[in-house]
């Protein structure tokens, strides 16, 4: 899988609203968020930033449910 570089505002951001809505909600937006705000390079997909970005904020969640 590719790695991407996300700012961590943004990710906060998301890991925050799954406390406030849930997973469901927080998959949508960042679908929502990666066609609307995002340029793919190369041989980069939506896909992949979709993917990238999901990881990083679901390991944001579990980190915050570990302190």
């Amino acid at each position: 899988m590719k790695e991407f570089y996300w700012n961590e505002e943004t990710v906060d951001y998301f890991a925050d609203l799954y406390d406030l809505n849930g997973w469901a909600h927080v998959a949508q937006r960042i679908f929502s968020f990666v066609l609307n705000e995002c340029d793919v390079q190369d041989d980069e997909t939506y896909q992949d930033l979709f993917n990238d970005l999901i990881v990083k904020v679901e390991d944001r969640i579990f980190k915050k449910d570990e302190e």
